[in-house]
Formats: structure tokens, sequence, C-alpha cells
């Protein structure tokens, strides 16, 4: 039965066993003759200086054992090696790890074993001094004791072998260390100088010669002062005195030094303070960089540097001037005119739009519109800036703006991409309140008679046109009057007085036209009335000529004067379903208009109407 063995001592055993060189070597006299006096000494058949490897035990030297190597199953010395403690059997028979063994049930047929722990200078075991005997002993302390200075004999054998290897190892390990260390100062991609406490070159490397233009030999026969500009040897000897005299480790400025061939160069230097193993001062490593190239690089950014800084002064102080120059200019338009940036900020506002923000600073307003605009324009105007930004396209609309002193201005707002896209909006606001009320005045008279107040022909003819596009749920009337006797009031009472009956012609019909219905006059005393069908048109035209028959029959006042009117009309009717033609619909009330005249030509009333045919 193999113990568990540790891992990690495993591991450290075999490395320490290989770099020893101990392994698989020839019999050395000094440990045979140990094997010799033990076996002597003890009186028993076998004795073995074994090591234990990672996968077998071999015996270092060997006395009437049989075996050079034995795989660990099989090893008594393994269990000593594992618990680096020393191992007794008396008799291995009686001892279940090792009663199967086959050095005790074979031919070797081992009874007794006792082994004490080999150790290496750190205390690593490495193997065991063993017996072997055919027969069972009782071993006592005493002899445990005799065994174990036998053991020390081998342990200060091995653990000065150790040493030996160690030493050697340590000693190849600075060589390689030491040429490396070499190569890399030779081959330094910067320039390395060493230099003594006193400041003596005693090595340089290739690539500071190749900075400096100078030869290894020269400049190990010369001083590196020597060769640093006037101008920066007090820099110089103050950093390596503050190195020297304060004890610090390193130092790092930049110095210039003049060249082989006069030429300056600048330079990176980094100063170490060396140290030897007892502490004094060792000398000084220079670690130099040329930055040469980095200073020209310098001093072009600097020269640059103050070439555009002056060109920014100047390009300030420009569009500072231009800016005042636009300020000036939009100040000056009657116009709102602002820019807004991407995330509805106010960057621009002239005169006009502060004034009426109620700012009144030359400084810019420069805060959202979400602060100034009140929820109604905010509600409109974030949406169309935002489709202007992302349709680059520019649009304009036109609203209206309560004022806090309760005027309404209306503006005509026009928005325009800026270019570039981070500048934001444009906005223009004009104000268009005295236009568009002179614009809705002029719409108003040229769609209104001007002494009735009452739709003219033009806008007679354009509702209707309006209703032809439209698909009519419901018929449609036109009653077509024409004021009797209108020719003899002017002539009689004049033109003044025949405004006065045109007038309250217009009211009494008014006063019987419903909401949805209209009524226009289409020249000087002639009325038409577009009446919409509720229920049953021509019972519902019936009932309104009726009730105007009834209102006619009254006598009207006007100037001191009892008058009865009266008034011709034509009807013309078309159903739901019938196309709508303006000009034949007007023809059609206007024929029923004079048939009735005819008919009742010395009647103050006539009534004719034709559903479908005119001709009727």
């Amino acid at each position: 039965m193999t113990p568990p063995l540790d891992a990690g001592a495993k591991e450290q055993r075999s490395a320490l066993l290989r770099m020893m060189n101990i392994l698989d070597t020839r019999p050395v006299e000094e440990l045979e003759r140990v094997t010799r006096i033990t076996q002597s000494f003890f009186e028993v058949d076998s004795v073995v200086i074994s090591l234990i490897d990672s996968d077998r035990q071999w015996s270092l030297s060997r006395r009437n054992f049989p075996y050079s190597e034995t795989p660990l199953s099989i090893s008594f010395c393994v269990h000593t090696v594992a618990s680096n403690e020393p191992l007794i059997v008396s008799d291995a028979r009686k001892d279940p790890r090792f009663s199967d063994n086959p050095m005790v049930t074979g031919k070797q047929q081992v009874r007794f074993h006792a082994s004490y722990p080999l150790r290496s200078f750190y205390g690593i075991p490495l193997g065991a001094l063993c017996l072997y005997h055919s027969q069972p002993i009782e071993f006592d302390s005493k002899k445990l004791e005799q065994l174990s200075d036998m053991a020390y004999v081998v342990q200060t054998y091995l653990q000065r072998v150790e040493m030996q290897a160690e030493a050697e190892s340590t000693r190849d390990m600075l060589h390689r260390a030491d040429y490396v260390n070499r190569q890399i100062f030779s081959q330094a991609a910067i320039g390395l100088v060493l230099m003594t406490p006193d400041k003596k070159p005693i090595r340089v490397n290739h690539t500071i010669c190749k900075m400096m233009g100078y030869s290894e030999e020269a400049l190990l026969q010369t001083t590196m002062e020597s060769v640093t500009y006037h101008g920066d040897l007090e820099l110089t000897r103050e950093r390596y005195d503050h190195l020297l005299k304060m004890g610090h480790r390193n130092t790092t400025f930049q110095k210039r030094y003049c060249r082989m061939d006069g030429s300056l160069m600048w330079a990176m230097v980094s100063v170490a303070l060396l140290y030897n193993p007892d502490g004094s001062q060792h000398g000084l490593l220079l670690a130099i960089t040329d930055i040469s190239n980095q200073k020209a690089s310098e001093a072009a950014l600097l020269t640059l540097s103050k070439e555009l800084e002056q060109r920014v002064e100047q390009r300030t102080e420009e569009l500072q001037h231009s800016h005042q120059f636009i300020q000036d200019i939009t100040d000056n338009i009657p116009a709102m005119i602002s820019c807004i940036s991407p995330d509805n900020v106010f960057t621009f506002a002239n005169r006009h739009l502060k004034l009426l923000l109620g700012s009144t600073g030359d400084e810019p307003i420069n805060c959202s519109i979400n602060t100034i605009l009140r929820p109604k324009e905010r509600k409109l105007f974030t949406p169309l800036l935002d489709k202007v930004r992302n349709d680059r396209r520019p649009l304009h609309i036109e609203h209206t703006v309560d004022l806090p002193s309760g005027e309404r201005i209306t503006y005509h707002t026009q928005m325009v991409p800026a270019e570039p896209p981070e500048q934001g909006v444009y906005v223009f606001s004009t104000d268009i309140t005295d236009l568009t009320s002179l614009r809705d005045q002029l719409k108003f008279e040229a769609n209104h008679d001007h002494l009735t107040g009452l739709p003219n022909r033009r806008a007679v003819i354009s509702y209707l046109n309006q209703l032809a596009m439209k698909q009519r749920q419901s018929g449609l009337a036109l009653l077509f009057f024409d004021l009797d006797n209108f020719k003899h009031y002017n002539d009689r009472y004049g033109h003044e007085f025949g405004d006065r009956v045109i007038k309250t012609f217009a009211r009494i019909l008014g006063q019987n036209t419903r909401p949805e219905d209209l009524i226009g006059r289409l020249s000087g005393d002639e009325f038409v009335m577009v009446r919409h069908e509720h229920h049953d048109m021509e019972h519902e035209v019936n009932e309104l000529c009726r009730t105007l028959k009834e209102r006619f029959q009254k006598p009207i006042r006007i100037r001191g004067q009892n008058i009865l009117l009266s008034a011709s009309v034509g009807i013309a009717i078309l159903g739901k379903n019938d196309r709508l033609d303006v000009n034949h619909f007007i023809h059609q009330a206007d024929t029923a208009m004079y048939q009735a005249k005819r008919q009742s030509i010395h009647s103050s009333r006539g009534y004719k109407h034709d559903v479908k045919n005119s001709d009727k």
C-alpha cells in the first residue's frame, strides 16, 4: 500500500534531486562505507540509502539488497518520506501496510524494517536510511538514536551535494544574467552610460555613441559634463549632487548635449543611483533619449499656436463685427427673428422678439422655448420645429397669439433649417394683423352686399359650387325672389327710401331663414334662398311661402310711409340623389320666378316651382 504523498513536496523533491544530479549515478565510496558500517553495527541482512523519485525508489547505496530501484507500491521507505518521521516495523507480517508486500511474502522474507528520513537543507524529505532483516527485531529508542546518528552522516553528505549543486546553479544563473544584462546594455534602443560616483564613464553602449557621433573609446576618455551644453551645466551638477548627497534613487530631467559635429542634441536624461551589496554607492546609470525632433516639433507647435491664437483673435473680432452687423440689421427689420437649437434653446433673438418676451438687455436669451412659450404656443411650435429638422425643408404657417394685454396678433411665421443642421432652425415671424384684417375685409366685401351685408352673387355661386362637390344627404331648394314695385319706391320716395326697402326685405328673409340655410342678394331687387331639406322639401317650401305671405300682408312703416311689400318667387327643387348643376339650378329658379311674375302681374306675390324639369 502506497501512502499519499503531498503534491507540492513531491514536485519540490523531484526538482531538487535533478538539480543535485544524484539519481542513477555510480556508487559513492563515502556512502558505501556508511552502509557497510551500518550493516555491521546493527547486525541486519540489508542496508539501503534510498531516494524517493516521482514514481520509484532508487538506491543511492545498498548492502546485500537485491534491487537498485523498486516501484513505490512495494517501498517501505516511501512511508518514512510521506510522514517525514522514522519508521519501525518489528514484524512486517503483522503490519497491515506490509503483510502482503512482495518483499515480505517473497524470497527476501523481510520481517523487520527500520528507516530514518534524510532531509534536504530546507527540510524536504529526500529519502531514508533503511534497515531490513529476515527475523523480527525489537528496536528500542537507543537503537533509534544510533540509526539517527548514521542517518545524519548520510544527510550531511546529501546536503553538501545540494549546496554544491545550488551554488553551481546560482553561478550559472548569474553568468546568464550577466550575459543577458550585457546584451541589454549594448543593444538598448536608448543611450546608456555607466559612471563612477565621481562621474567618470566606465561603460557606454552603441546607441549613445551613435547619438553623440563619438566612438566608444573617445567617450570613455572624456566626461559627460564635457559634452554637456554650457547653459545646462549648472542644472546637471545640481541633479547629480542631489542624488549623490541626498541618497535619492533616481531623477529625470531634460538637457542639451554637444555632438561631435558641434550640433546640439536635446535629451531626456534619467539618472539612477546604483549601490553595492554592502550599501556603498557603486555609480550612476544614465539612460539618455534623443528628443531633438520632439523639441523641434514643440517649437513649431508653439509658433503655430501663437499664429493660431492671433488668427482666432482676429477672426473672433471679425465675427463680433459680423454678429453686430447682423444684429443691427435684424433689430431694424419689422419682424421677429430667432435661431432655435436642436434641443429647442434660443441661440439668437432680435430686438423685436426680445421686447415681446419681456427682455430689454443686449445679452442673448439663451434659454429653452419651454420656459418662454406658453403651452398653446409650445404645442404649436414644437412639432413644427421637429418636422423642419427631420425633413430639411422650410415651412410657413399663419397663427395668432393672445398677448397678456388681451390684444390678439396674427403672425406669418416661416421656419428654415439651418446649415449645418447643428445650428438648428431659423424662425422669422411677421406681424400681419393689419394685413389679415384688410384681407378679411376685402374678402368680405368681395363676397357680400354692402347694403344688406348678405352674401352677394359671387358668394352664392361659390356656396352652390361647394355643395355640388359634396355628397348630399338631403334634398335642396333654391328660392329666387324678385321684389315687386321696387322702381316705384325709388322714383317716388328716392333712392335712400329704396335702400331702406331693400334692407327691410332682407331682414324679413333673414328672420325666416334657418342657420343651415343661406340667403343672398344677387342684384338690385333680386334675392335667393338656399334651403336644405329636413323631412319633406315641397311641404317645407310651401310653409315658408305661406309664412312670408302672411308677413307681407301686414303694412310696414318706412320713413313715415306705410307700405305693403310683395315679391315674386321662383322655386327649383333637387332630390338628394340628383346631380347639382349650379348654372342650371339658378336658371330653373329664375325661370320659375318670371313665370310667377307673369301669371300674377298685378299681384304682390307669385309662386311657381318645378322639381325636375324647368320647362314644366
